[in-house]
């Protein structure tokens, strides 16, 4: 049906006349229809035979203007008609788009087109319309021109001065629907002429202009109206010509009427039968779109009822008319036990109110987004949701739509986050996290104790990247080490020397962990850092404490042994495996018992009591073992003749057990040595003091004659002076031990002059001879103490004259030699005496022995054992070989301050090497 809206210009009453007509004719069956179409076709065709027939003069104008208003008709019923499709299937697409809240797409029909967008592209109106980019392009700039307010326009589609010219014939499609619906509208389709539409040849032009008066009288014009616009129809006649065509149209002039009356009653039946047609095509388009209506409506509500929040649509009071199925899994409550129920039952904040008053509040153009409240389920529960609301207005009334989400698990989330966020604030471990796919790697998130630890403030670390803390200090291996693990995407633990903001060092035990995405994609670095600085102080301390007592473990001379709380040896230090021969590898975590049978097995023999053995044995039992108990004497015989003492002390914090090994066999040797020291001694004092104590108990218990009594006294003086030397050769040797030449006066002297001072002063009784002194003539330089080098030499020259009682040369030279790199100079004194055999010779420089036990050459048998210990404090050393029968050679070395130049002198050194 027509819109009013194209009929703007007809009056009221024949409006009516038409929808009556269109009423009468829709309840009327078709074959009626048609004979009173014909009907009424013979009585117009009658009455236009009569009115020829009495205006046969102006029949030929008339007819024209018959011919001329029918054509006009024609042309604006194809107009009418094209604008009743346009309109209606533009308002068929605002429908469509209000019910199913959705833009139809692009579709023809009958030359109707829909175009979805309201912005038009060139190609696709080139394509449908059949022009060319140039015709398209101006259709679309003058429909862009259009004003919005109008709804329906026209359109030019042909070019200036093109023939025939065309339009198109457009009409927006109103909200909330948007686009066009196009028909064009050619020439040669509005202007067809029926056959036999008069006896006249018309001519039909349209113009795009308004309307002038005719050039001639069988010529006019004819307004048109179309989608609110007025086109021009000229309409021209050609008359016919001649005599005969007069006679002609005379008689055939009923004939014209009857025929313009037959094309008329077709016009009609033709119009008619469009009307039906349209009727059925507007019939299947309406069942057809209900269809797809139902069709779009049915996937909505499948869409709703699966969708996880609930959508419930409400009235302008609150009223619930329509919800979808997840109302029943939030509030416990079925679609059917909330139609027609208030909204703030399951909603109580909304009661609170008028909605009106909630959307001024919470919304804004009546919409309102993710606003929390409570809602209540079935039981009274209470729980927090977040609400979405819209309404719109349609026909003067409001729809209401709320969308409810239950927020208890978001809200739970957030809370866990909550948590876990404040415990990583107050952890007392730096918390960084590092992005992995952000450009540079940047940290998006450290903690206090992170900000406490690096000095920095969190809005200066933001966004950077942690090589901020190693400044310079790059060739870390902890750093290769991490990058290393970034690359493979692994966890980490390392040790970094970092830098605070104010450049102090700490040392970072750090701690990474990847975070993967559910793809498998790696996006942060979760690191935790803590500053280990003062324990790597402590370490460095206890490290260099460690080192040190396992230098003296190792560097010790005594051994020890460790057995740990289990009774298992853990540790032997290398003195241990000197002492005993029992190697460190061969004990180590064996038992007590096992290490006490292999100790055993090397000893000769032990002297411990019982109470020891048992507290040995107890191993790191509670047994309390005193001092007293704890000492052992053990002489081995593997891997040599020694005695060691041991002393075990048990328990501790940690519950071990440490045995303490100490080699006294030089003591006990030193201790025998003493003893006998004192029991030679006691003898060689005690011989003297017999004498002196028999002949003085003689003197003064008898008398004797003076020859008598001076020879006793001679025996008493010789006795006394031996007595007295003993005595100051004993002091002078402890003197010496016990100094260990501290006191002795260093000076640079030249060894000639002390030999020859030394020899000059040497007096035998009784001797006539010389020592034979053969000495180079270049100075030979020694540092020595004087005094104590002529006292080493005096004795060995000493026993020079005394044992080669027989006579005998006593020669005296100097030879060279080179020990430990160090030029040495020997003073080498041989006669020509007893000699000794090597059994002597292996004692000579023991204390009070004497090679002479017969007693007649005087002596103390300390005079070698002083020379000895006075070359050993110089850094010489003292030399014997002798043959019995055949003399002995004794050498003093001493440190020369150089080797001589001359060639006596390395002769000597070549003779002695």
């Amino acid at each position: 049906m027509p819109d009013a809206a194209a009929h703007d210009e007809l009056p009221d009453s024949v409006l009516r006349v038409l929808q009556r007509l269109e009423r009468i004719t829709g309840r009327m069956p078709v074959a009626r229809t048609v004979a009173l179409i014909i009907a009424v076709g013979l009585l117009l065709t009658a009455l236009t035979t009569a009115a020829v027939w009495w205006a046969e003069r102006q029949r030929v104008h008339r007819e024209f203007e018959t011919a001329a208003a029918r054509f006009q008709r024609l042309v604006q019923d194809r107009l009418d008609h094209r604008s009743v499709m346009v309109h209606q299937v533009a308002s068929w697409a605002k429908e469509q788009t209000q019910a199913v809240s959705a833009r139809p797409g692009m579709w023809s029909f009958e030359g109707v087109t829909v175009w979805p967008r309201p912005s038009l592209q060139v190609g696709p109106l080139a394509e449908r319309l059949g022009v060319d980019e140039p015709q398209a392009r101006a259709i679309a700039q003058c429909m862009g021109r259009w004003p919005v307010q109008q709804s329906a326009l026209l359109c030019p589609m042909s070019l200036p001065g093109q023939a025939p010219p065309a339009w198109l014939l457009a009409e927006r499609v109103q909200a909330p629907g948007s686009g066009w619906v196009t028909v064009p509208l050619r020439a040669e389709a509005l202007l067809a002429m029926p056959p036999d539409e008069a006896v006249v040849d018309l001519k039909g032009e349209l113009l795009d202009a308004a309307p002038t008066q005719a050039a001639s009288a069988l010529q006019s014009v004819h307004p048109l109206r179309v989608a609110g616009r007025q086109l021009t129809l000229r309409v021209s006649g050609e008359q016919l010509g001649g005599a005969w065509q007069d006679l002609v149209s005379r008689r055939a002039g009923m004939w014209i009427a009857a025929g313009a009356g037959m094309l008329f009653t077709l016009a009609a039946l033709h119009g008619y039968l469009m009307l039906i047609s349209t009727r059925r095509r507007a019939r299947e388009m309406s069942r057809d779109m209900g269809a797809a209506l139902q069709r779009t409506q049915s996937r909505n509500q499948a869409v709703m009822d699966t969708a996880p929040d609930a959508i419930l649509m409400v009235d302008a009071v609150g009223k619930v008319q329509w919800c979808n199925q997840a109302v029943a899994s939030i509030f416990g409550r079925t679609s059917e036990d909330l139609l027609d129920q208030h909204l703030q039952v399951v909603l109580p904040s909304l009661g609170q109110d008028t909605l009106d008053a909630w959307f001024a509040t919470y919304g804004f153009s009546n919409r309102v987004i993710g606003h929390e409240t409570t809602g209540r389920r079935n039981e009274d529960v209470l729980f927090p949701v977040a609400v979405s609301a819209s309404r719109t207005e349609v026909d003067g009334a409001f729809i209401q739509t709320f969308i409810v989400r239950d927020t208890t698990d978001a809200k739970w989330a957030e809370q866990e986050l909550t948590l876990r966020d404040r415990a990583l604030a107050s952890s007392a471990d730096g918390v960084v996290i590092v992005s992995m796919t952000l450009p540079n790697q940047p940290m998006i998130y450290v903690n206090r104790a992170f900000e406490s630890i690096t000095g920095y403030e969190a809005h200066e670390l933001l966004g950077l990247n942690s090589r901020i803390f190693q400044q310079d200090d790059t060739q870390q291996v902890g750093i290769a080490l991490m990058r290393e693990a970034i690359r493979e995407g692994r966890s980490c633990q390392v040790v970094l020397r970092n830098y605070r903001k104010d450049g102090a060092l700490f040392y970072n035990d750090l701690a990474i962990s990847p975070v993967l995405s559910a793809e498998g994609v790696l996006t942060h670095y979760v690191g935790v850092t803590t500053d280990i600085t003062d324990r790597i102080a402590g370490e460095q301390v206890l490290q260099l404490r460690t080192e040190r007592l396992n230098a003296v473990f190792e560097l010790s001379p005594d051994g020890f042994v460790v057995l740990d709380k289990r009774g298992e040896v853990s540790i032997v230090n290398p003195s241990f495996e000197r002492m005993t021969g029992l190697l460190a590898a061969d004990l180590v975590g064996h038992s007590l018992s096992a290490f006490e049978e292999q100790l055993m097995a090397r000893c000769q023999a032990s002297e411990v009591d019982a109470q020891t053995v048992a507290g040995l044995m107890a191993g790191v039992g509670d047994a309390e073992v005193g001092p007293s108990a704890t000492r052992e004497l053990l002489h081995m015989h593997t891997p040599g003749i020694r005695t060691l003492v041991r002393r075990v002390r048990h328990g501790g914090h940690d519950n071990e057990t440490v045995m303490y090994f100490r080699d006294i066999t030089h003591e006990l040797e030193v201790d025998r040595m003493k003893s006998e020291f004192l029991a030679m001694a006691a003898h060689e004092l005690r011989t003297p003091m017999v004498s002196i104590f028999g002949f003085t108990e003689l003197l003064l218990k008898r008398p004797f004659n003076e020859e008598r009594r001076n020879d006793m006294l001679s025996t008493i003086h010789r006795q006394a002076s031996v007595l007295i030397n003993l005595v100051n050769e004993l002091l002078d040797l402890a003197r010496i031990e016990s100094r260990r030449g501290k006191d002795f006066q260093r000076e640079r002297l030249q060894l000639q002059s002390l030999i020859d001072s030394t020899v000059q002063g040497l007096l035998v009784h009784n001797d006539p001879r010389k020592v034979e002194c053969t000495l180079p003539a270049a100075p030979v330089w020694v540092d020595v103490d004087r005094q104590k080098l002529s006292l080493a030499l005096t004795n060995v020259l000493s026993n020079a004259y005394k044992y080669s009682p027989q006579g005998g040369d006593i020669a005296l030279d100097l030879v060279w030699r080179d020990r430990n790199e160090r030029p040495e100079c020997g003073i080498r004194i041989t006669d020509q005496g007893l000699g000794m055999t090597p059994a002597q010779r292996e004692k000579v420089f023991d204390r009070f022995f004497r090679a002479d036990t017969s007693g007649n050459i005087p002596g103390t048998g300390l005079g070698m054992t002083i020379v000895k210990e006075i070359l050993e404090l110089h850094g010489g050393q003292a030399s014997v070989t002798s043959e019995l029968g055949v003399g002995t050679t004794v050498i003093l070395w001493v440190p020369a301050a150089g080797m001589p130049a001359e060639p006596a002198a390395a002769a000597g050194l070549a003779s002695l090497a």
